[in-house]
């Protein structure tokens, strides 16, 4: 499902890989109507920020994890910063993390394999723009691309540090996966969102979600599209209308 009023996600291969330091891992990541555009029209790739934050048991696990996850999972193409450790939350901290990815422009490719190839290059984690494979001249689509087999390395590798084993982490985590999407044109953007429950609607089938101009909304992958994320690799987030 996809809910207009919780946010996410990501994602995103940092995002995934935080998550390992925590039970609860949200990211939240905006991106603007005018940047899907011009990334769709000119194919010149352009940066977006996702705002991670992460549930630890105290301020101090916290410091030690984050950092020793960020490190790990970091590359220069795909930066993760921690921000900050504070006492809250219902496990006792919260770690904040800035992680910067791109938005990129793909023709897709005829298997999983060379789609997420096409899509991430050396990187572990990308958003992506694509025309819609059934209605290619009416929705611009924007999905989310992940190297799994990358972050289940990354994974092995911090559960077998001392401080994660003190810390009895289990690998049970709970993620949620959000975008803003920020209307920054003069005119309202429409987005067509499948199998969702947009803001107090009833869940349907179908459903288009309209920005005014200057406007914001968001969307939110639900538990059965974070599973084909975490199998396949790549989901759609949405898909503008551009007829």
């Amino acid at each position: 499902m996809i809910s207009r009023r919780t946010f996410l996600a990501s994602l995103t291969a940092g995002v995934a890989a935080i998550a390992l330091t925590g039970c609860q891992i949200d990211t939240r990541t905006p991106i603007r109507v005018s940047q899907i555009l011009e990334v769709a029209k000119s194919g010149v790739l352009s940066p977006v920020a996702a705002a991670i934050t992460g549930q630890f048991i105290t301020p101090a696990w916290c410091q030690d994890e984050a950092v020793m996850a960020a490190q790990t999972i970091a590359t220069p193409a795909v930066p993760v910063q921690v921000q900050g450790c504070a006492a809250g939350g219902p496990t006792g901290a919260i770690g904040t993390f800035q992680m910067a990815t791109n938005l990129v422009k793909t023709d897709g490719g005829q298997t999983d394999q060379a789609i997420l190839a096409n899509v991430l290059g050396t990187d572990n984690a990308r958003f992506a723009v694509f025309q819609h494979k059934k209605h290619s001249r009416e929705l611009l689509s924007v999905g989310l691309f992940l190297n799994i087999p990358q972050l289940q390395a990354d994974q092995a590798k911090l559960m077998a540090m001392p401080v994660y084993k003190r810390g009895k982490y289990d690998g049970n985590v709970t993620f949620t996966f959000t975008v803003d999407i920020l209307n920054d044109t003069d005119k309202p953007a429409n987005f067509y969102l499948t199998d969702v429950d947009a803001g107090g609607d009833l869940p349907s089938d179908e459903a288009i979600l309209t920005i005014p101009a200057g406007g914001q909304d968001t969307v939110t992958l639900d538990a059965q599209t974070q599973t084909t994320l975490g199998t396949r690799g790549w989901v759609n987030f949405m898909s503008m209308i551009i007829k």
